[in-house]
């Protein structure tokens, strides 16, 4: 399972993007099913990535800023699963949230982690060799679980690999937590207007030559399966926690809104054994892995989760999906925004409690058929599908509370402040 942190659908070639950023990872992305609507249930890292290992929504699991600053030790997480079930596990993160420290280690044999400054990740290079290692060292059935996090700001590519994407390295007029994205952020949205196309083309230069690098490096870790012989065999999924506002509405960075470009990830999918690939355009949510990894392995679901098995439409990819299904997000700093959102039909409702920009107690709806890049807000011209659609989030968000994990007693394991603010929650 790998979780590429901080990766947008929409800026891989396999979803259509005009850039060759799949690099290497081409070949599985082609024989894997990609699902074309997956969406994060927030736009940060934290209650995303316990989404993954526990099958909860964050109203249900709480591993979010407004409930515990580490994995419920309630969830009963895939890894736990696996390894009762007499898997070997092992994990690499090199994102300050997922750590032994937050608690993110339950059910992994081995857990290599990162407790350094945030935005001086260690390289995927090191993932690679760590990965590679245990993979040729191990023995079946085993899970292992990485998160890269060169596409995660500040983008770092080493040297040798900056120009593997455009010819030549990205120019470096953007730079990562500096004005003027640091300015906007903290709500000086008067340096918009010092925001230009050269500064806008290098961050994206930037942010899709990281892809790129990245694409790259995790195919070394899938060529040491087929030197193994176990690729064929194995089950491979590749996601992310969350996408990147590229000023798309004139924000950067993550967790600052829910907007499509930060809630729609990308998702592959290899079953053991699949060599075709397919795709799915059903809306699906990523607590859906959980259900669907044991479904795959023919291991039972013993809890209750938030997620459906993705293999029937695995199965059938042509096949409709039904009714369209309701999904729900939400963020929960008040100093950078507070929001819930729903998407239901072809619409969907946000609801802003508070954001950086100063917006207070405010309802967006947006038709994502007719208009996809969400630059029409209809809130006020469709007030009835607004009124609908707002009432069905309270309910929907009431639902999964009642519901909750219990919070743990007793202190929490708590990320210092500085490190919050490194990362931007602050």
């Amino acid at each position: 399972m790998i979780v590429v942190d901080t990766l947008r659908a929409d800026h891989l070639t396999a979803y259509g993007y005009g850039r060759a950023t799949d690099g290497a990872l081409g070949d599985f992305f082609a024989s894997a099913t990609r699902f074309d609507e997956a969406y994060a249930p927030s736009a940060w890292t934290r209650p995303a990535i316990a989404t993954i290992f526990s099958g909860l929504l964050p109203a249900r699991h709480q591993a979010k800023i407004n409930g515990t600053n580490r994995l419920n030790p309630a969830a009963l997480t895939l890894a736990e699963v696996l390894k009762e079930a007499g898997w070997q596990t092992a994990g690499v993160s090199f994102n300050v949230e997922i750590t032994r420290k937050t608690l993110f280690d339950q059910g992994f044999d081995t857990f290599v982690d990162y407790q350094g400054g945030v935005l001086a990740y260690p390289d995927i290079s090191l993932m690679t060799e760590a990965a590679s290692n245990w993979i040729a060292e191990s023995e079946e059935p085993f899970f292992l679980y990485l998160q890269p996090m060169n596409v995660h700001g500040p983008y770092k590519v080493p040297p040798p690999s900056q120009a593997s994407l455009l010819g030549v390295p990205p120019s470096a007029e953007f730079s990562y937590r500096s004005p003027p994205l640091t300015a906007i952020m903290s709500g000086a949205l008067e340096w918009r207007e010092r925001v230009g196309e050269s500064y806008l083309a290098s961050l994206t230069d930037q942010y899709d030559t990281a892809i790129r690098y990245t694409m790259d490096s995790l195919d070394r870790i899938l060529g040491r399966l087929r030197e193994r012989g176990a690729y064929d065999d194995t089950l491979i999924v590749l996601t992310s926690d969350h996408g990147e506002e590229l000023y798309d509405h004139g924000g950067f960075s993550h967790a600052y809104s829910l907007y499509q470009e930060v809630v729609r990830v990308p998702l592959f999918i290899k079953l053991p054994g699949q060599t075709a690939g397919g795709v799915v355009d059903v809306r699906t949510s990523l607590a859906d892995l959980y259900p669907t990894v044991l479904a795959a392995l023919d291991l039972p679901l013993e809890r209750r989760v938030d997620g459906v098995s993705l293999l029937p439409l695995m199965r059938e990819p042509g096949r409709a999906g039904g009714e369209e299904r309701e999904l729900i997000f939400e963020l929960n700093n008040r100093k950078r925004c507070a929001a819930r959102g729903l998407i239901a039909g072809r619409f969907k409702l946000v609801h802003v409690e508070v954001s950086y920009e100063g917006v207070e107690d405010r309802v967006l709806l947006f038709d994502l058929i007719d208009d996809p890049g969400e630059t029409r807000d209809l809130a006020t011209e469709r007030p009835d599908v607004a009124e609908r659609l707002h009432a069905r989030m309270i309910e929907l968000f009431e639902q999964y509370e009642v519901r909750a994990l219990p919070l743990p007693g007793g202190p929490e394991a708590e990320i210092d402040e500085e490190t919050l603010r490194a990362l931007g929650y602050l």
